[in-house]
C-alpha cells in the first residue's frame, strides 16, 4: 500500500520506471485548482521529484475533468499550464516544444479546438497528442494514441491499422506523430461498470503481442497503459500478484524498441537469467487455474460456496487447514471480491511464495452446503 502524494512513493516509482527503460510518466490533471483537486498538488511535487532524477512528467490533460465545465475552463487551464508547469525542468519536451496528451477530447469539435488552440497556442509551439478512434482531430494536433487497445484479441494488427491511418494523415494535414500504445492486460469487472470485461494477460502473451504490433508500425513513441492504473488491471508497477514480472518485460521490449529492433517471437520468452535469482513472491498466494474454483467457507466440500473465482485471480493465503490422509488440504485466502476470506481446495490450485510460512487456520462451525456440487466441480 502507498499513497500517491507521498514523496518517496513518488521517487520510488520514478526510479522502478527509469530500470525498465521508461524516460517519463503522463499523469492525469484535472487543471491548475488546488481545492479537492490532488491531480494539480501531486504534480507539483511530482514535477520536482522527477527533476531530481534526470526524468519526465507530462499531462494528460482530462478534458472532461471536473472542474472543466465550459471550453472557456479547458482554455483558461491550457494558458496555465503553458505559464507554468510546462516551463519546469522536468516537463516532457521533443524537439523543445511541451507535450500534452488529452483524454476524451471529443468532447468538443474540431472546429472548437481549432479556435482554442489559436487562442493558447497560435505559434504552435507545443505538441497536442489526441487520443480515441477519429482521426479527424488530427487537423488541430500533433498526434494520436489510442489510451486503450484492449478490447482487441488481436492489438497488433490494430496498431498497423492505426499506424497506417495516422501516416495518411500526414500526407492531408502535415507531419503527425503516431504513438502506440502497449498494454499487459485488462480488468475491469471489479468498477461496477456493466461492459466490464477481463483480457487475460497469458503470463505476458498479451504484452508482447502489443510490443509487437508496436514495433511492427514503426511507432514515433510508445506508450504504457498503465504504471498504477489498479481498477483496470493494466499495471505494470510491481505487485503481489506478478512481482516485478512487467517491468522485466519492459526492460527487454523499450531496449529493443529503442535499439531499432523488429518484432520479437510472441509469446515473448521468460527474461534472460541473470547472476540474481528472480524474487519469489512477497507473500504466499494462489492463482485460479483455467475454469475458475469454488470459494469456500470452510476447508471442504460441505462448507458453502461463497464465491466462483474467476481464472487468472491471484489472492494471498492467509491460513492452512490440517490435510487429512490423501487429502492435499485447503488454503485459506484473502480477499475476494466480497470482501471477506474462503477456502480453496489445494489440489486445484497454483501456490506459490513462502508456503512453510502459512499458520494452520481453524475452520469455521460446519454447515450444511448451500446446495449440492460434485467434489469434481472443486
Amino acid at each position: 500500500l502507498y499513497t500517491s502524494r507521498d514523496r518517496g512513493a513518488m521517487a520510488r516509482q520514478i526510479e522502478q520506471a527509469q530500470s525498465a527503460g521508461i524516460d517519463a510518466f503522463v499523469v492525469s490533471w484535472y487543471g491548475p485548482r488546488t481545492e479537492n483537486n490532488q491531480t494539480e498538488t501531486n504534480l507539483r511535487v511530482l514535477l520536482d521529484e522527477a527533476a531530481a532524477r534526470n526524468f519526465r512528467i507530462a499531462i494528460d490533460f482530462e478534458t472532461q475533468g471536473p472542474f472543466f465545465g465550459s471550453s472557456g475552463d479547458v482554455t483558461q487551464a491550457l494558458r496555465t499550464l503553458l505559464a507554468t508547469h510546462a516551463n519546469h525542468p522536468a516537463y516532457l519536451r521533443v524537439d523543445g516544444r511541451p507535450v500534452i496528451f488529452f483524454w476524451r477530447q471529443q468532447r468538443f469539435g474540431v472546429g472548437a479546438w481549432q479556435a482554442l488552440r489559436d487562442e493558447v497556442d497560435p505559434g504552435r509551439q507545443t505538441l497536442w497528442i489526441a487520443e480515441g478512434v477519429d482521426i479527424g482531430f488530427q487537423q488541430v494536433f500533433d498526434g494520436h494514441h489510442l489510451y486503450s487497445v484492449a478490447w482487441s484479441a488481436d492489438p497488433g494488427a490494430q496498431l498497423l491499422k492505426w499506424g497506417r491511418r495516422v501516416r495518411a494523415a500526414s500526407q492531408t494535414w502535415g507531419r503527425k506523430i503516431w504513438v502506440a500504445t502497449v498494454m499487459p492486460g485488462y480488468n475491469d469487472t471489479r468498477t461496477g461498470r456493466s461492459d466490464a470485461f477481463i483480457r487475460g494477460r497469458e503470463d505476458g502473451a498479451y504484452y508482447a503481442k502489443t510490443w509487437n504490433g508496436a514495433l511492427a508500425s514503426a511507432a514515433d513513441w510508445v506508450i504504457i497503459t498503465s504504471w498504477n492504473e489498479w481498477p483496470e488491471g493494466t499495471y505494470i508497477e510491481p505487485s503481489q500478484a506478478y512481482g516485478s514480472r512487467y517491468v522485466d518485460l519492459t526492460r527487454e521490449w523499450a531496449a529493443r524498441y529503442k535499439n531499432g529492433e523488429g518484432a520479437a517471437p510472441a509469446p515473448l520468452s521468460p527474461p534472460r537469467p541473470t547472476a540474481t535469482p528472480a524474487p519469489t513472491p512477497s507473500a504466499p498466494q494462489v492463482v485460479v487455474p483455467r475454469g475458475g474454483v469454488n470459494l469456500r467457507a470452510g476447508p471442504g466440500v460441505t462448507y458453502r460456496v461463497l464465491e466462483q473465482l474467476a481464472p487468472g485471480r491471484r489472492l494471498l493465503i492467509v491460513g492452512r487447514s490440517i490435510a487429512q490422509t490423501g487429502d492435499a488440504g485447503w488454503w485459506r485466502v484473502c480477499c475476494a471480491a466480497r470482501g471477506g476470506a474462503g477456502w480453496v481446495a489445494a489440489s486445484v490450485v497454483e501456490a506459490h511464495g513462502p508456503l512453510a510460512q502459512v499458520p494452520l487456520a481453524q475452520p469455521p462451525v460446519r454447515l450444511l452446503r448451500s446446495w449440492n456440487l460434485p467434489e469434481a466441480a472443486e
